[in-house]
């Protein structure tokens, strides 16, 4: 029998062009399975994720809430900071990890002994001494002055908590306090913490008169081993 040239190279572009087609549609029908797949795999980001807003993050401001409001509950875990052992200006040597967790303890800066602003802090912590006392808390005290000056501030007010002359800004700028806007100067601060070692409550200030009353320290105290017996 005669065979047409021609009908079998017909035949076989035909069954070229079949073949080609078929794994035109494999090809295409793997691309769109993947992309579906990612697109599953693929986490859809929460509203909160996209809008900065409606995260929730404890600022400075909220932290110091547990001094600046009694109404907060002030027993909050914070990262602890430096300790120190230094002299008071009375000769007493201060070891402040000896007695982190082993009484309430009040840690202050203030930046200078002649403003109104701090001695008048001075004054209202020593009406309320004894008040610190029958807690069993201490009350230690950084002025960032000479040791002649911090001398003449405690006769002056009759202070009897212990202070520490701070002139070259050591001990704040280990507690982080000292010239946070630039300007060389130490912030007012409170470090009010517990019986057991936890830092209860803080206060950074930004603005000199923005400072814990000794009502809300006693209250944090209080709180804190209050909670520390239940």
């Amino acid at each position: 029998m005669r065979v047409d040239n021609s009908q079998v190279r017909m035949f076989f572009r035909k069954l070229v062009i079949a073949v080609l087609a078929t794994m035109l549609v494999v090809v295409v029908s793997a691309c769109s399975g993947s992309s579906s797949s990612d697109s599953v795999g693929s986490p859809v980001p929460s509203p909160a994720a996209e809008d900065p807003s409606a995260r929730v993050e404890t600022s400075a401001t909220e932290t110091a809430s547990a001094v600046a409001s009694p109404t907060v509950s002030p027993i909050e875990k914070l990262p602890s900071l430096p300790v120190f052992s230094v002299a008071t200006i009375d000769g007493e040597n201060i070891r402040i990890e000896d007695l982190i967790g082993e009484i309430p303890v009040y840690v202050l800066f203030i930046p200078t002994t002649g403003d109104e602003i701090d001695r008048a802090q001075m004054k209202n912590l020593q009406a309320r001494y004894d008040e610190f006392d029958q807690l069993g808390a201490k009350i230690v005290v950084i002025v960032a002055e000479l040791p002649n000056k911090v001398l003449d501030m405690r006769d002056d007010l009759g202070l009897k908590f212990a202070l520490i002359a701070d002139p070259f800004h050591v001990v704040a700028a280990d507690w982080q306090v000292f010239d946070l806007d630039n300007d060389g100067l130490v912030s007012p601060a409170s470090f009010v913490f517990d019986a057991f070692g936890n830092l209860a409550a803080r206060l950074v200030t930004a603005e000199p008169d923005d400072r814990p009353s000794v009502n809300e320290v006693l209250f944090v105290i209080v709180e804190s081993l209050s909670a520390g017996a239940a």
